[in-house]
């Protein structure tokens, strides 16, 4: 199977949707495709430096075209453009998660599409602003476009992968009949036993990996600090020149939490396992959104389970697809900060459960690797 992967990103990218990209590639590519992933050249970096940013080697049937982008955005659709035109016969599927090189493909009709759908496009534009702090509200027109094009990508395509069930069905809601879908969802990697665990380490942390948006809920969780007793919270994630940072610096401070609250800032790929080690626990303190509600499978999530810690997260429709309170781990109100501190400490003071809760996580994430994301994948293209 010959697959053109189309990401219009950045390369090598430290978010959660360049390593989802790459690791579901590289995965496709393990398991024998041959797999072309087009995306943005970052810098003067070899391949091979690119893949080791992620902690990934290079694959035989996996190739880097890296596009350079003096015009920003317009080089990779330039790029895309050029490949898709003299696409027929030389791939089976063209493969991406992004809607207008979708719209793109479809448009030139030269190999089938299959598009990977994260968010149902008017929805996610609209929640943007308040999701990530910013002041942009898209226009009625906008969303009117943004609907209209993801109504014929999801129709017209050959097929449509969601990485949530609750995706899925809303995509269908919204537009009616789509093509053939297949709920798969994200991964992490498994390693191939539990990683071991003393704890509680002196004084036990309580860990946040991941970008520190506000629909994130670390605020929320630095809140939940106030009223746990005898623990200190490590954050790792934030990428200058991003406000967030600073602004849950800003917070430890007003909540005089600076000596119990430890800033890492951005971690590589490679250095978290042994980051996640020093954990006593893991905490996804989603808000409850639209997007967060149905639409998230986060990376984050998958990679505590796989780390042999207990989880607390908030209860929410789409972590309830993966999660289940009190048997994977524990669920909360999502920005309830009194029950976030009581799950934590609750977990922190009960060994057992939280022994228990590591377990049960650990083997249900088996389910959940990059190696099963593309056998799913690969069954559906089949």
């Amino acid at each position: 199977m010959k697959i053109l992967y189309l990401a219009d990103i950045r390369f090598p990218m430290e978010r959660a949707n360049g390593i989802q990209t790459i690791e579901t590639a590289h995965a496709l590519a393990r398991r024998g495709a041959e797999v072309e992933l087009v995306v943005r050249r970052t810098d003067g970096r070899s391949d091979e430096a690119c893949l080791e940013f992620f902690g990934l080697r290079p694959q035989p049937g996996l190739r880097l075209r890296r596009v350079s982008t003096p015009l920003g955005r317009w080089s990779t659709l330039a790029a895309a453009f050029a490949l898709l035109v003299r696409a027929r016969g030389r791939w089976d599927f063209v493969y991406t998660r992004d809607l207008v090189l979708a719209a793109l493909a479809l448009r030139l009709r030269t190999v089938p599409l299959i598009y990977e759908a994260h968010t149902v496009a008017a929805v996610f534009a609209e929640e943007h602003a308040r999701l990530y702090g910013a002041d942009a509200v898209p226009s009625k027109s906008k969303l009117a476009r943004l609907d209209a094009r993801e109504r014929r990508v999801c129709s017209d395509a050959r097929g449509v992968v969601t990485i949530t069930g609750a995706l899925q069905k809303a995509l269908e809601e919204r537009h009616g009949k789509i093509a053939p879908s297949r709920m798969i969802p994200d991964g992490t990697r498994i390693p191939m036993a539990p990683p071991a665990f003393e704890g509680p380490h002196s004084p036990p942390s309580v860990y946040y990996i991941g970008q520190l948006y506000p629909w994130k809920g670390v605020d929320v969780l630095l809140e939940a600090m106030r009223y746990v007793s005898g623990a200190e919270l490590v954050i790792v994630g934030g990428l200058p020149p991003e406000p967030d940072l600073d602004r849950l610096k800003r917070l430890a401070s007003k909540l005089s939490l600076e000596d119990r609250v430890r800033f890492r800032g951005f971690v590589p790929p490679p250095e978290l396992p042994a980051e996640r080690a020093r954990a006593d626990l893991f905490v996804i303190p989603l808000l409850d959104s639209t997007t967060a509600r149905l639409f998230t499978s986060p990376l984050k999530l998958f990679e505590a389970m796989a780390s042999g810690r207990p989880v607390v997260a908030s209860d929410l429709p789409s972590i309830r697809e993966v999660l289940t309170h009190e048997k994977n781990a524990l669920l909360v109100p999502p920005g309830d900060a009194r029950a976030l501190a009581g799950a934590i400490e609750r977990l922190l003071r009960e060994r057992d459960l939280s022994r228990r809760l590591a377990a049960r996580a650990f083997e249900d994430v088996k389910a959940y690797s990059w190696d099963r994301r593309a056998e799913g994948i690969s069954r559906f293209l089949d």
